[in-house]
């Protein structure tokens, strides 16, 4: 192993189908064709030129209605399933519907399947940033949540990861794509349920989405660039002790799928059912409770359908006080949900794949392998404190500027939001006047809206631009960028 470098080789097995999708649709009829049993991806030249050659031994009308735009589904015969150059891959199972769009499951070029790097990572950092706040007894300060909806978990990121991107310690954290598989044997069409929707007067509601099989293994690997956690790199960058959180990454993912199994476990036994959702969540659970998994293995839920409590910060962190949490979901628009009452369950309802026409696995469920992972020393806690937010700016430090007059060009300030115009936000730094930080100075990004970004009351850091007296007042321009 390179000092520097640290890699771990990843085995991903889905243990419930998975879906990661591309955010296209493919339509019914054209891009995908049904037929006995599968659904067949058309290769739109091959049956293009195929279909041509025919129409032109008929005559001229048959090759303008083919050109007319007709969809694939009716330029197919019954023989032309027989033949694989015109089709790029065929599912098992066919949709529930004749017409209408299904999300397209990720692939690369060449349609063959992968997991993406982006997506587990992104479950990675939602372990870590669950396993920070447990470790340490503590729940998010929600009160520095930004009034942005795009925004809003911004602070409570930066103070787990760093204050902007550039310091985020997991940009240390290398997942790769994994390596692609042929979608033959690995790839189907299923049909999922809102759960639940189902009533006496309705079947619930249902929709077609291609979905990685349930039992396929992806590989990739995982690298940690080490050099960021050196001690002189780490006090640049602020990740002291950062590196021993990604030391216990199994062991919180242990914890972490233990609690969101039983977290689902108890849901369904809520609702009554169904049968074989409740199997299966019992079965995952006595792996965890009973230390089935290996010491480099846990459970992770990854991608579409996995429901708000995959999210960096889950209902599980968010909710402390069932009337707040109702406010935050009020005033977020986080929830369309009417007649909602305190304590009520968020979200009310899961995405399950059907067996047999019934509701049956969730999507998304899939078993992680480290090999290589060697655990390290837990990571050093302090006591849980409570974040104090005060409300006027401290006294300044006895060599802070106390006038106008003694600012300079880049000197680097700490204050405190006084207001938020859309021009900019007026920031108190001690010395009687207020400094401006335009809209284009407040971040190193492009900022539509200031309270995106800052909020009235909010502690920043600040650098001097220029100070400049006209008459009886003086203009004080500052910066947020490059402050260290």
């Amino acid at each position: 192993m390179d000092e520097l470098r640290t890699e771990w080789t990843v085995e991903i097995e889905t243990l419930s189908p998975l879906h990661v999708g591309t955010g296209t649709e493919l339509m019914l009829g054209y891009d995908l064709v049904p037929h006995q049993g599968h659904t067949y991806r058309v290769n739109e030249d091959a049956l293009l030129n195929e279909t041509l050659a025919r129409a032109e031994g008929e005559s001229a009308d048959a090759v303008n209605r083919v050109l007319t735009g007709r969809p694939a589904a009716e330029l197919l015969n019954s023989t032309d399933f027989d033949n694989p150059m015109l089709f790029r891959y065929v599912l098992a199972g066919e949709p529930v519907k004749r017409e209408g769009k299904i999300p397209e499951q990720i692939k690369d070029v060449y349609d063959r399947l992968y997991l993406p790097g982006s997506s587990l990572k992104g479950a990675l950092r939602t372990v870590l940033a669950w396993g920070i706040y447990a470790s340490q007894k503590r729940k998010p300060d929600l009160g520095r949540l930004k009034r942005s909806r795009s925004w809003a978990a911004q602070p409570l990121e930066q103070n787990l990861f760093g204050r902007d991107p550039n310091r985020d310690w997991l940009r240390a954290l290398h997942v790769e794509d994994s390596q692609p598989l042929e979608p033959d044997g690995h790839l189907a069409l299923h049909t999922v349920r809102v759960y639940p929707t189902e009533s006496r007067d309705s079947p619930g509601l249902n929709m077609d989405v291609e979905a990685v099989e349930q039992g396929t293994v992806f590989r990739t690997a995982i690298t940690v660039d080490e050099y960021g956690f050196q001690e002189q790199a780490a006090r640049q960058l602020g990740w002291q002790g950062k590196r021993a959180w990604l030391s216990q990454l199994v062991a919180l993912g242990k914890e972490y799928a233990r609690e969101r199994l039983i977290t689902e476990a108890e849901f369904f036994k809520a609702h009554g059912g169904p049968q074989a959702t409740l199997g299966f969540y019992a079965a995952l659970v006595k792996r965890v409770v009973e230390d089935e998994l290996a010491e480099d293995e846990f459970m992770l839920q990854v991608g579409w359908g996995t429901g708000w409590e995959s999210k960096t910060l889950g209902s599980g962190l968010l909710r402390q006080d069932n009337l707040a949490f109702e406010r935050m979901l009020r005033d977020y628009r986080m929830t369309k949900e009417r007649n909602r009452q305190p304590g009520d369950s968020f979200p009310k309802s899961r995405t399950l794949v059907l067996r047999g026409g019934k509701p049956a696995l969730p999507l998304g469920w899939v078993r992680v392998k480290l090999a290589g992972f060697v655990a390290g020393e837990e990571p050093q806690v302090a006591p849980p404190r409570r974040e104090e937010r005060p409300e006027r700016t401290p006294a300044p430090p006895e060599d802070h500027p106390r006038r106008p007059e003694d600012l300079r060009p880049g000197q680097v300030l700490e204050g405190r939001v006084r207001n938020v115009v859309n021009f900019g936000a007026f920031v108190d730094v001690g010395v009687g006047r207020d400094g401006l930080v335009h809209i284009s100075e407040l971040s190193e990004e492009h900022v539509a809206r200031a309270e995106d970004v800052v909020r009235v009351g909010q502690r920043v850091r600040v650098k001097v631009l220029n100070v400049e007296r006209r008459g009886q007042k003086w203009r004080i321009g500052l910066t947020m960028k490059g402050v260290e």
